[in-house]
C-alpha cells in the first residue's frame, strides 16, 4: 500500500514538473522582440564632388539591414516601405521618392541585406547649415512564426536622419537604426548636459553657494 501511494506520488510530481517545464518552453517561445532595421549603406552619385556626369545622375542606392534577434522566433515580413527625403530647413523636409524592399520571410537570429534604389529627383544637393541631410523611414507589418503556427500581424514604422558627405555616402560609417523615437529634426550641435555632466555641475553651484556662505561668516 505504501509502495503504491509513493509511485501515485512520483507520477504526480513528474507531472507537474512537465506541466510547469512545457508552460515555461511556451512562454519563452512566445516571447518575442521586435526585429531591427537599419540603413546599411546609402550611396548618392550626385553628391560625389569627384564625379562630372552630365546629366546630374539623380539615382539614389541603398542597403537596408534587417535584424531578427529572436532565438527561436522567425518573422514573415510585408513590403517594407521606404521614403526619402531631403532636409530644406531644419524642422523642414521635401520628398525624393519611395522604395519598396518585397515581402520575405526571415529565420530566427539571423540578418538579411537587401539592396534597392530609387530616382530621387531634382535637387539631391540641397544643404542646410553647410550639410547635407536626408531623412529616411519605413513602414511594415511582420508576423512572428512561433513553433508552428504565426502571430497576428503587428505594425512596425521608424526612421532617422542621415547626414552625407562630399562622396555621396554617410558620414559615419555604420549602420543607421531606423527607430521609433528619432524626430524629424536637424540637432542644433549644443552639447547637453547629461549623467555625471549634470552632477559636476551641480557639486560646483554646491562649492559655489558655500564658498559665498563661508566668505560671509567670515
Amino acid at each position: 500500500m505504501a509502495a503504491a501511494q509513493e509511485s501515485c506520488c512520483i507520477r504526480c510530481t513528474t507531472f507537474l514538473i512537465t506541466l510547469g517545464l512545457t508552460a515555461l518552453f511556451l512562454w519563452l517561445s512566445m516571447s518575442v522582440d521586435e526585429p531591427h532595421l537599419y540603413l546599411d549603406k546609402i550611396y548618392v552619385p550626385a553628391l560625389n564632388k569627384t564625379l562630372n556626369s552630365s546629366p546630374v545622375n539623380t539615382t539614389i542606392l541603398f542597403t537596408l539591414k534587417l535584424v531578427n534577434g529572436n532565438k527561436d522566433s522567425g518573422i514573415k515580413y510585408d513590403d517594407v516601405h521606404l521614403a526619402f527625403k531631403i532636409f530644406v530647413s531644419v524642422n523642414t523636409t521635401r520628398p525624393l521618392g519611395n522604395a519598396t524592399v518585397e515581402r520575405f520571410y526571415q529565420g530566427h537570429d539571423k540578418k538579411a541585406f537587401k539592396p534597392g534604389s530609387l530616382n530621387g529627383g531634382v535637387n539631391l544637393t540641397e544643404a542646410v547649415a553647410e550639410k547635407v541631410v536626408y531623412r529616411v523611414d519605413f513602414t511594415t507589418a511582420v508576423k512572428y512564426k512561433i513553433v508552428w503556427w504565426y502571430t497576428k500581424r503587428h505594425r512596425l514604422w521608424g526612421g532617422a536622419n542621415v547626414e552625407m558627405n562630399n562622396s555621396g555616402l554617410k558620414v559615419y560609417r555604420k549602420p543607421v537604426r531606423l527607430g521609433g523615437k528619432n524626430p524629424e529634426v536637424i540637432p542644433s550641435g549644443t552639447p547637453e548636459f547629461r549623467g555625471c555632466h549634470r552632477a559636476l555641475v551641480s557639486f560646483c553651484v554646491a562649492a559655489f553657494v558655500l564658498l559665498l556662505n563661508f566668505d560671509g561668516f567670515s
